[in-house]
């Protein structure tokens, strides 16, 4: 019998898990409620996890979280949204709920992982991985290892500049957070955009494609911004490392039109600017979706294990 791994996703609301095996094959999969407002709370919710899937025999546990996160030493530096992490040691801790080996990854490198190890990167050496959500996340992948950074922060995308002005003063989520790519290009902040400029409250992204699509002039301007901001992000991470190929993901990701508008609007800017010393790269949909963390988290457990 092939060894099987609980792998687990851990968000704000929602734990996704996966039983699964070495080939990255679901055995099984789900969702359950988590409080992760805590570290008690967090714990409890795992505990909750390890009784459902106590009749499960597994080697180890995956786990991707948001965070600034040293996989090698297990420790989670930051938390993202989970402000209590602090230097945490997570691994050690999370496995001491489970009785098993357990391994931490950032959420965005381990999508970074899994396209690279069997997704849109798999056939390249190097690449991005750009992940659209309520900010964005992503990494790196060079030569075919992802790369973690000095500190384990690389590929923070969220934090991309923008607008260099506004560095003058400390960036916040209330005075500055168009100076960053996150503020520009998230799906929550065009999804946000459009909602405001449409006097609509809270949309979605599917509300603001459906009506891209449908000839609405204002979601046309708002995805046409988006685009253009896109493109020009990637050509500042061009000129850096000049990669081959950038994966989008993200839930609006499923929308074709998302990779679609962002390849024609890097097409065109490299097209007009008649000075650019680094190559223009593909722009491609990530392959696994709302799977890739869960994925790259095996591909993490399963190379901290050797």
């Amino acid at each position: 019998m092939a060894k099987q791994y609980l792998v687990l996703d851990i968000g704000g609301t929602f734990i996704k898990y996966a039983l699964m095996d070495e080939e990255a094959n679901f055995i099984e999969q789900g969702k359950v409620l988590a409080d992760t407002s805590c570290e008690e709370a967090t714990l409890a919710s795992l505990g909750v996890l390890e009784a459902k899937m106590s009749e499960h025999e597994y080697e180890g546990v995956a786990i991707s979280m948001p965070g600034r996160i040293g996989t090698k030493e297990g420790i989670a530096y930051t938390g993202g949204a989970f402000q209590w992490v602090h230097n945490y040691p997570a691994a050690e801790r999370y496995g001491t709920v489970f009785g098993k080996p357990c391994t931490i990854a950032n959420d965005g490198k381990c999508a970074a992982f899994a396209e690279s190890w069997m997704g849109a990167l798999s056939d390249v050496d190097s690449g991005a991985v750009i992940v659209l959500g309520t900010g964005i996340g992503g990494g790196i992948v060079i030569n075919n290892e992802v790369w973690m950074g000095a500190t384990g922060g690389a590929g923070e995308l969220s934090a991309f500049p923008c607008n260099f002005d506004v560095f003058r003063e400390p960036i916040t989520f209330t005075n500055g957070i168009t100076g960053v790519w996150a503020g520009r290009c998230s799906a929550g902040s065009i999804v946000g955009q459009y909602g405001y400029k449409k006097a609509l409250g809270q949309v979605d992204g599917i509300r603001l494609f459906d009506d891209y699509e449908a000839g609405d002039p204002v979601a046309k301007a708002v995805i046409d911004e988006f685009a253009f901001q896109m493109s020009v992000g990637i050509y500042g991470i061009q000129s850096v490392l000049d990669l081959p190929r950038y994966a989008i993901g993200g839930g609006i990701s499923a929308r074709p039109e998302t990779t679609t508008v962002v390849r024609d609007a890097v097409d065109k800017l490299f097209a007009e600017q008649t000075m650019v010393p680094f190559g223009k790269p593909e722009v491609v949909t990530c392959k696994f979706g709302n799977e890739a963390n869960l994925i790259g988290a095996l591909a993490f457990h399963l190379r901290n294990q050797q």
